[in-house]
């Protein structure tokens, strides 16, 4: 297991803790990135992505967001849950509205070779929505995937499970991590023990990939909210620059092509 603190990196209209960047692609199979993000209106204006899924949930704010495929867009609130399959390209933008800032934490998640050459779409999952899983002092918030069997209803490509977990001071939960999988734990609130170290608010926790189930257990020292992430490493190449994760160096290549002659939305117009 690795603990490390995430620092606060400031810039451009935003306030940012980088837990997981692409330093090690095939470390973090199949995860690529993971960004808590607070920023103001027009931080992000139209821009592509491809290869990937991003997964979006809202911390504090509410965001509006416009895409390439649907045509039109929608409004994310604190709590709300999105889930935005990139495929073969999407361009989208995201905003709060002015004089406001939003905070959220987006996570990429990779696609195999096959599924990249899917058609973008969009999944919400609202607040009111989410299933959650009650404890005895807590709860577990299950956004993607299934957690001590509540699934979410959204549809996955690449197996993996993610919840927002909210535990009373001194309660403690085991949590169940599929043999192989790769899984992490980021720290948004408050103070707990696991495998008898101590994490705090912005820690970021690699724990240790098994070929065995594993069982791992957070003691809450103080009342803690923190997400818990753990996916099946796709084992295929990865490239990845800017918005694009790809398989090979020319495929990434291709997508700045088209992104630049218009030819990125197979022909139509954003």
């Amino acid at each position: 297991m690795r603990i490390k603190q995430i620092p606060l990196q400031a810039g451009d209209g935003r306030h940012l803790h980088y837990a997981l960047q692409t330093d090690d692609l095939y470390d973090n199979d199949p995860f690529i990135i993971l960004a808590d993000d607070r920023f103001a209106h027009n931080t992000f204006a139209d821009h592509p992505h491809k290869g990937i899924q991003t997964v979006t949930y809202v911390l504090d704010g509410s965001l509006t967001h416009y895409d390439s495929k649907t045509g039109g867009g929608g409004r994310l609130h604190v709590g709300d849950f999105q889930m935005m399959t990139a495929g073969r390209g999407i361009i989208h933008n995201e905003n709060p509205d002015a004089n406001e800032d939003v905070r959220v934490l987006q996570l990429w998640v990779n696609l195999s070779s096959e599924h990249k050459k899917v058609d973008g779409y969009y999944e919400d999952l609202p607040k009111a929505n989410v299933p959650r899983v009650a404890l005895k002092n807590g709860h577990i918030d299950v956004l993607a995937g299934t957690i001590d069997g509540v699934s979410s209803p959204l549809t996955l490509l690449t197996p993996f499970f993610y919840g927002n977990v909210e535990l009373q001071a001194d309660a403690a939960h085991t949590f169940t991590i599929p043999a192989t999988y790769n899984s992490y734990v980021y720290v948004l609130d408050g103070e707990f023990t696991i495998d008898g170290e101590t994490a705090r608010a912005y820690d970021f926790i690699h724990l240790d990939r098994s070929d065995d189930e594993q069982h791992v257990t957070v003691h809450a020292t103080s009342n803690t909210r923190f997400v818990i992430f753990s996916g099946e490493p796709i084992k295929e190449p990865i490239v990845a620059q800017g918005p694009f994760v790809m398989n090979t160096t020319e495929e990434i290549q291709q997508a700045f092509r088209s992104y630049r002659d218009g030819s990125f939305l197979d022909g139509k117009t954003y």
